[in-house]
C-alpha cells in the first residue's frame, strides 16, 4: 500500500509523522504557509524503498514527502513504499532509469553494478567519520559522482548516511578475518564489497534484505554485514547472536529521481524539491549517529553478544582492494584522503 498526504489536510496514511515533522521545523525555515499559492497542476510522485518506516531512511523519506507537499499548498504529493513494496533496491533503481518509478533510495552497491564510479564510495575504510564522508559527498568528488547519474537518466536529490556497517553472525562471532574463512556472508551487490569480503576470507553473497531474516534462520548464509539499526527494525538479533564492531564500510545511500520525470515538473515545484531535498539531507543527518550506540545497547538486551575486535587486523587485510581497484579510483582517493 502506498501512503499520501491528502489535499487540504495534513495527515500522512497510515503513519504518524508528528514527532518527526515537529523536530523537523527550524527557526530559519520559510514561513512556506505564507508564500503565494502556486498556479500549477497537481502531480503524483511514487516513492519507494527498502526498509520500514521507522528506519532512519524511512523516517527522512516520509519527512521529505511531507514538506514537500506542505511547501507546494498540498499540489505535488509524494506517495511512499516502503518495505520494498515496490521491489528491491536494484530492481528500484532501474526503475528509476527505465521511468517506471518515480522516486527511490539507492545503495551506492546498487549503483555501481550500473555506474562502477559508485564503488568508490564502497571503498573498505574510506571515510574518517561521518562529517568527513558528508564533506566529501557536498563536494568535487559528489559533483562528479552525480554528473554520473544524470548520465543515465537519473537526477539524485540527496544523501544520507547509513552508518558504519559490521558483520553479524549465526554461530560465531569475528575477531580477526581468520574468523570469517569459508563463512557466507550476505552483502549489497556491489563489485567493491564483494572483493572486500573475498580479502576478508569469507564468501559473498548477493540478496534483498528483505531476504535476509529467512535466509540467515535457515543458514542459507553464515551472517551479514550492517549498522545497528538494520538489524534492530528487521528483527535480525532473533536470527543472530553475535555482533562484532569491524566498522569495515561508511557508505552513503542517496535518494534519487527520473530525470526525465524531474525535468517535466514546473520549474516552481523543481526549485521546492531540490530545496527540500537539501533540508532533508539535513535533518537525516544525525539520525544514525543519535540512534546507533542505543539501538546497540537494544540488541544486546535483546540477547546479542557485542564485541569490539581489533580494526588494524581487517584494514591490512583489505589494502589488495585498494591494489585492485586503485587505478580506477585513484585520484579519488587520494583526494578523499587529502580532504579535511
Amino acid at each position: 500500500m502506498g501512503r499520501c498526504l491528502t489535499n487540504w489536510t495534513m495527515r500522512v496514511c497510515s503513519f504518524a509523522l508528528a514527532v518527526v515533522v515537529s523536530s523537523g521545523v527550524s527557526a530559519a525555515e520559510p514561513d512556506w504557509d505564507k508564500q503565494p499559492w502556486i498556479n500549477a497542476p497537481q502531480v503524483t510522485l511514487r516513492a519507494g524503498y527498502n526498509t520500514v518506516m521507522q528506519y532512519p531512511h524511512g523516517r527522512a523519506i516520509e519527512w521529505f514527502a511531507h514538506r514537500l507537499a506542505e511547501r507546494t499548498g498540498q499540489n505535488l504529493i509524494v506517495q511512499t513504499f516502503p518495505s520494498e513494496a515496490l521491489g528491491n533496491e536494484p530492481q528500484m533503481f532501474e526503475a528509476v532509469m527505465l521511468g517506471s518509478l518515480d522516486i527511490a533510495k539507492a545503495s551506492t552497491g546498487s549503483i555501481s553494478s550500473t555506474i562502477p564510479e559508485f564503488g568508490l564510495l564502497d571503498m573498505p575504510y574510506l571515510f574518517r567519520d561521518v562529517n568527513h564522508m558528508m564533506k566529501v559527498l557536498d563536494g568535487n568528488v559528489g559533483k562528479q559522482l552525480l554528473a554520473k547519474l544524470e548520465e543515465h537518466g537519473v537526477k539524485g536529490l540527496f544523501w544520507m548516511e547509513q552508518g558504519s556497517r559490521s558483520f553479524y553472525t549465526v554461530k560465531k562471532p569475528i575477531n580477526s578475518p581468520a574468523d570469517l574463512k569459508g563463512m557466507k556472508i550476505r552483502i549489497q551487490p556491489s563489485p567493491v564489497m564483494s572483493a572486500t569480503i573475498e580479502a576478508l576470507g569469507a564468501t559473498p553473497t548477493t540478496m534483498g534484505f528483505g531476504e535476509l531474516y529467512l535466509a540467515l534462520k535457515q543458514g542459507v548464509v553464515d551472517g551479514a554485514e550492517n549498522s545497528p539499526d538494520a538489524i534492530w527494525y528487521a528483527k535480525q538479533y532473533e536470527v543472530t547472536k553475535y555482533s562484532s564492531l569491524t566498522n569495515h564500510f561508511r557508505s552513503p545511500v542517496i535518494v534519487v529521481m527520473n530525470k526525465d520525470r524531474f525535468d517535466s515538473l514546473p520549474k516552481e515545484y523543481q526549485q521546492i524539491m531540490m530545496q527540500t531535498a537539501r533540508d532533508a539531507q539535513d535533518w537525516a543527518g544525525t539520525l544514525y549517529t543519535d540512534m546507533t550506540q542505543a539501538l546497540l545497547k537494544k540488541l544486546e538486551q535483546a540477547g546479542m553478544k557485542v564485541n569490539q575486535p581489533d580494526e588494524s587486523k581487517f584494514r591490512e587485510a583489505v589494502k589488495s582492494v585498494y591494489a585492485k581497484y586503485g587505478k580506477q579510483f585513484g585520484a579519488m582517493v587520494d583526494e578523499i584522503e587529502n580532504m579535511h
